[in-house]
């Protein structure tokens, strides 16, 4: 298991490692808003957290498209 993890991870180019751990990066921020907002609110509250998770990725991965497409363009020209 962990060779095929090591060969999909090499095969990736830099930019696409940068977009992974940054995807990763922000998966992390989400959980600790979602950790953050539950403390606070004392309870769980579905709707909420699964409103703010929704918009929240549906924004990184919008821009992440953006990124790539942005990556591709720049790193072809050259």
């Amino acid at each position: 298991m962990f060779s095929e993890i090591n060969y999909f991870y090499t095969s990736l180019k830099d930019w696409q490692k940068a977009m992974m751990f940054s995807f990763i990066s922000y998966s992390i921020i989400l959980f600790g808003l979602i950790v953050a907002i539950t403390f606070i609110l004392k309870d769980f509250k579905f709707l909420l957290v699964f409103g703010l998770s929704f918009v929240y990725m549906g924004a990184v991965i919008v821009l992440m498209i953006i990124s790539i497409k942005i990556f591709k363009k720049r790193l072809i020209e050259r």
